[in-house]
């Protein structure tokens, strides 16, 4: 049902469990200050406005911390609110919870893999300037919520911060774990800039190679060429390798906020590649212009 402001706070769930804070929006444009946050790279957090995207239906919730462990109250508690009011029934909930024989993934929620402890049931929220967990401990009864301003790479902060909760809970010391980005995005920078280096080095060099390959066949040349389109083949897929790893359909700008350093690193490579091929075409056709091989006649 919509507020007076245009919002939806629906009424059979959110509102019987006292969630006045919550609602759900159709797009980025209407969450609290557009969803702007920070995305990571090369080890620094970036301050990012977020890409107006639709949001309505899968990650449109916006909440607040009171809220949210009212959510996890009546998630642990078998549908029974804190205040004590039935809002779902108790096999809802377990349906809710268990995943298909074989699997971890339920109706939301992901549950832990045998032998993993504690035992955790969670579900997992982002954008790209933001992520979110909600974690279950059925063993104890506890409920963990965790929600950062920073994007949703590997190693997002929140699922991790809610990992060293855990294990404070159950009286442990939480490991201390880094995002996978600020290891690769060092890798991704020291890859970024001898890209660019060879690029403009195979361009000066292009006349010698072209000058060395002249006697040899069309196709075999055409050949050792392959492998400096991998670059611009990358670049051009990198939405689509985007949404490999985030189990989303995205665009190369999404992608580029989503892992700043590996957009950069290809957006280098990829025109560093092509100016190399280019040179060294069109040296190869000057070269084999003025130099046609020569027929050999047999007498």
């Amino acid at each position: 049902m919509a507020a007076p402001d245009g919002t939806r706070r629906p009424a059979r769930v959110l509102r019987p469990l006292g969630m006045s804070g919550t609602e759900s929006v159709d797009s980025t444009t209407d969450m609290p200050e557009q969803a702007r946050g920070y995305v990571r790279a090369y080890g620094l957090t970036v301050e990012r406005p977020h890409p107006r995207w639709f949001a309505a239906g899968s990650f449109g919730v916006v909440t607040t911390a009171d809220d949210l462990a009212r959510w996890l109250v009546a998630q642990n508690n078998h549908g029974v609110s804190a205040d004590g009011r039935r809002v779902v029934s108790a096999r809802s909930i377990r349906t809710m919870h268990t995943p298909p024989e074989g699997g971890r993934y339920a109706m939301g929620w992901t549950v832990s893999g045998p032998g993993e402890r504690p035992r955790r049931i969670e579900h997992t929220g982002w954008l790209l300037t933001h992520n979110s967990v909600a974690s279950l401990l059925p063993d104890s009864g506890l409920g963990i919520a965790v929600v950062t301003n920073t994007g949703m790479v590997f190693g997002d902060d929140a699922p991790a911060l809610a990992r060293g909760l855990a294990d404070l809970a159950r009286g442990g010391n939480p490991a201390v774990t880094r995002p996978f980005t600020m290891t690769a995005d060092h890798v991704l920078a020291a890859l970024t800039l001898p890209a660019a280096a060879l690029g403009a080095l195979g361009v000066v060099r292009a006349p010698r190679w072209a000058g060395r390959t002249a006697h040899r066949p069309p196709w075999r040349t055409g050949l050792r060429m392959l492998p400096y389109g991998l670059p611009v083949l990358l670049l051009v897929r990198l939405a689509d390798v985007f949404g490999l790893f985030m189990n989303r359909t995205g665009t190369l700008w999404q992608a580029a906020h989503a892992w700043p350093a590996l957009a950069v690193c290809s957006a280098t490579a990829a025109p560093a590649s092509t100016a190399v091929i280019t040179a060294r075409a069109f040296t190869a056709f000057r070269v084999r212009r003025a130099h046609p091989p020569r027929v050999r006649s047999r007498g």
